[in-house]
């Protein structure tokens, strides 16, 4: 095998396991989703090791790296990501501003060198994991079979009426039956049930596209559930005593409401 001149023993070591190592999702069902992922780190002994880690694995399209957090949004917003490996400790933009800056709906796994990042990360909905530096390919594998259970237990939720949501360190389950509308507010949604409310940090663009057909956006802070409607006009919906805004760019909707998409 020929390095590079500076090659971390590390991971000259790490990459020497990986090539061994049977994979342990290679028995998996043929039909597999396929994850379109990219690595935003400035180090390229991690970038390296990722994209081989990511090789050996049946469930990765493919995997694209860059060393700088610009170039690493201008993909984002460009590209059609599923999984992102980002650095936490970039120079430019650290891995947190990257997650308050990215609009897309990808996944993260996030690399960092500090242990106590797991606090951290109940703050971010996207996050699906953080590996530790230095990165075992063992521990990579539990963060995408992370990844393919959180999407499974989500479906699952879809399929059984019913929805996951994440408040602070904790999944909450709810009846989508029970939902009554969800309101953003700021960076958060408020869900708002028979029963209680729940917040979560979450943007409404993409609660459009994870809910039902029942579920329909009225207004750029409200989502309702039709099944819930008691009175409609063009400009407000009563759902029990709350009046929900119609936007004038969400007129069209009442009239899918009222005879059907």
């Amino acid at each position: 095998m020929h390095l590079k001149a500076g090659f971390s023993l590390l991971y000259v070591n790490e990459l020497i396991s990986y090539v061994n190592t049977p994979n342990p999702l290679a028995n998996k069902m043929q039909s597999i989703e396929k994850y379109k992922c990219l690595i935003i780190d400035d180090d390229p002994l991690i970038t390296d090791l990722i994209v081989h880690f990511c090789d050996k694995l049946d469930e990765i399209e493919y995997c694209l790296a860059c060393n700088n957090a610009v170039d690493g949004l201008k993909l984002i917003s460009s590209q059609g990501f599923d999984v992102l490996f980002l650095d936490y400790n970039l120079p430019e933009l650290n891995g947190k501003a990257i997650l308050e800056l990215k609009k897309d709906n990808s996944k993260v796994i996030m690399i960092t060198s500090y242990a106590d990042f797991a606090v951290d990360s109940y703050n971010y909905p996207q996050l699906i994991d953080y590996l530790l530096k230095p990165i075992k390919f063992g521990r990579f594998v539990q963060a995408i079979n992370k990844l393919k259970t959180r999407q499974e237990d989500q479906a699952s939720a879809s399929s059984t009426d019913s929805y996951f949501i994440k408040d602070g360190s904790k999944w909450v389950k709810l009846s989508l039956a029970d939902i009554i509308y969800i309101k953003s507010d700021s960076n958060y949604v408020v869900w708002t049930t028979k029963k209680k409310q729940v917040l979560e940090l979450k943007k409404l663009k993409t609660l459009e596209e994870e809910l039902p057909s029942n579920f329909k956006r009225v207004h750029r802070s409200f989502i309702i559930n039709t099944d819930h409607i008691e009175v409609i006009t063009r400009d407000n919906i009563s759902i029990g005593t709350t009046m929900i805004p119609v936007g004038n760019a969400y007129k069209n909707v009442i009239d899918e409401i009222i005879t059907g998409p």
